[in-house]
């Protein structure tokens, strides 16, 4: 966190900023370790401030170090009179409503305001050693589930009752929590690209079935998703999951530093072209992942994003036809200066239920 510290010193320097105030959850992390909701933590030459209602108070002074804790009813009247001192302030939007901004900003008349979203999307981009080590920890936390998960997958349970056990199984092998509502998916249902599952939809007699979650370790995230088969599939089937895997696995391999974003995503959208399923794939190849399991950089055809070591993001190319279904193959990808890492694990499509 202190590299992230010193890369954001000097874009308050380059930007010609007096100060900043961070509100969102995840920069509020990055930049000092506090978990909540709730708060506003200002940055200035003098120093970090956290600004929290006194149900967060004992929490930041107990686990915060080097940041002065200034806790108020209304935190954000308090905040309102602290930067009245500032000429140019930069706001990080991602975590503002607009009555908390109004409150902010109130009564404040030549003060110059910045939005820094995008800045700080950019910086948090570029993972520091201890943040890959946590997404690696989520990572292995979702495989360590799925590999339970399909030890005692039933004929009886329902998409809902999968997921729950997904969810389970993660905390189980280690993860602090899930990354996103898990997405479990039967057969025709598979073609809505984030269905939500249904406690009336089980695997009996069901085809294939879709799950996309994600563990949480330590603020960072996962995500990956699996397609998978029931003892079987038929010629249809393996077409398409095969095209989908080579779209996958041509755009990993096109990925390097220095690479435009939308390279991957024209070499995935390519491949499914001349497969003849380019139509059926509806979305962005991919995105960043980190303490928001979507953030830079962005993996689609207009992202001007360009990939750098350093950078954690997900390749996902996906086929949904109506009324057939759906297949997805989503794996992480982590770059480093001379490699690349696929931080989530492969498995077999092809799986046997017990009855």
């Amino acid at each position: 966190m202190k590299q992230a510290l010193k890369g954001f010193v000097r874009l308050l320097s380059e930007l010609n900023l007096d100060a900043a105030v961070i509100a969102s959850k995840a920069n509020k992390f990055y930049f000092a370790g506090y978990e909540y909701e709730e708060g506003y933590l200002v940055l200035s030459d003098s120093g970090m401030r956290l600004f929290v209602d006194p149900r967060f108070g004992i929490y930041a002074r107990q686990n915060i170090k080097d940041i002065e804790i200034i806790e108020a009813k209304r935190p954000a009247a308090e905040l309102n009179s602290f930067i009245r001192r500032f000429r140019s302030i930069g706001i990080d939007g991602t975590g503002i409503s607009y009555r908390d901004f109004m409150l902010i900003a109130s009564g404040i008349g030549r003060q110059r305001f910045h939005l820094l979203d995008d800045h700080l999307l950019k910086l948090r981009a570029v993972k520091e050693r201890y943040e890959i080590d946590c997404i690696r920890k989520a990572a292995e936390s979702s495989a360590g589930a799925l590999s339970a998960l399909l030890r005692g997958l039933t004929a009886d349970m329902t998409e809902k009752q999968v997921a729950a056990r997904l969810d389970l199984e993660m905390v189980r092998a280690g993860a602090d929590g899930v990354s996103f509502d898990t997405v479990v998916a039967l057969d025709e249902r598979a073609a809505y690209a984030h269905a939500i599952p249904s406690n009336d939809v089980s695997l009996r007699d069901k085809r294939l079935m879709l799950c996309d979650f994600g563990a949480l370790y330590r603020g960072y995230h996962s995500d990956e998703t699996h397609t998978f088969f029931m003892k079987r599939w038929d010629t249809d089937a393996e077409k398409v999951y095969r095209a989908v895997l080579e779209a996958h696995d041509r755009a990993i391999d096109a990925a390097r530093p220095g690479v435009h974003a939308s390279t991957l995503d024209k070499v995935a959208r390519d491949s499914l072209d001349k497969k003849g399923y380019g139509r059926y794939f509806g979305h962005a190849l991919g995105h960043g992942v980190g303490l928001d399991v979507h953030e830079s950089p962005s993996i689609n055809y207009s992202s001007k994003d360009v990939l750098k070591s350093g950078m954690v993001f997900t390749i996902e190319p996906g086929v949904y036809i109506p009324d057939w279904g759906g297949v997805r193959i989503e794996s992480m990808v982590y770059l480093s200066v001379s490699d690349k890492e696929v931080l989530t694990k492969r498995n077999v499509p092809i799986i046997n239920l017990e009855v």
